[in-house]
C-alpha cells in the first residue's frame, strides 16, 4: 500500500516537473530569437483562418502557421506587423468549442477584419510578443 502511495505521488510530481523545464526551454529558445512552435486556434474570416487546430511558430520576427509541427510543411507566415491584439481574456462559454476550455483567446484585428487566437495561456506571451512591441501583456487584459 505504501509503495502505491509513493509511486502515485512520484507520477503526480513528475509531470507537473516535465512541464516546467519544458516552459523554461521554450522562454529561453524565445528569448534567444528561436522560434516556439505550439497549439493555437485562429477563427475569422481572415484567409489565415480555418475551423481547426493548428500549430504556431512564434518568434521575435515572425508568426507562422502550418497544419502540423513539421517546419516545412504547409506553413504561411502571417502579417505579423499588421495584426493588432485589442484584449487577451479566458475563454467563455459563448466561444466556439474547438477552443479548448483552458486556453485563452487573443481578440484581433488586422486592418480589415476582426478575428481571434486561442492558445495555452502558457503560450500567450510568445503570441503577443512576436506579433508587436504595442502588444498587451498577457495577464493584462484577462477578466477573471
Amino acid at each position: 500500500m505504501i509503495t502505491f502511495l509513493i509511486c502515485m505521488a512520484v507520477s503526480l510530481l513528475i509531470p507537473d516537473f516535465g512541464r516546467k523545464r519544458r516552459a523554461k526551454a521554450h522562454a529561453r529558445v524565445f528569448a534567444e530569437g528561436g522560434e516556439v512552435v505550439f497549439e493555437a486556434c485562429l477563427l475569422g474570416d481572415r484567409p489565415y483562418c480555418r475551423q481547426a487546430i493548428v500549430f504556431l511558430a512564434a518568434s521575435r520576427t515572425a508568426l507562422c502557421v502550418s497544419p502540423t509541427e513539421v517546419k516545412t510543411l504547409a506553413r504561411r507566415c502571417l502579417p505579423a506587423g499588421d495584426i493588432e491584439i485589442r484584449q487577451i481574456r479566458r475563454r467563455t462559454r459563448a466561444d466556439p468549442r474547438i477552443i479548448h476550455s483552458f486556453w485563452d483567446v487573443a481578440e484581433c484585428h488586422d486592418g480589415k477584419g476582426d478575428f481571434v487566437i486561442a492558445c495555452a495561456p502558457d503560450h500567450m506571451r510568445y503570441l503577443s510578443g512576436s506579433l508587436a512591441a504595442g502588444a498587451p501583456e498577457p495577464d493584462a487584459g484577462i477578466a477573471g
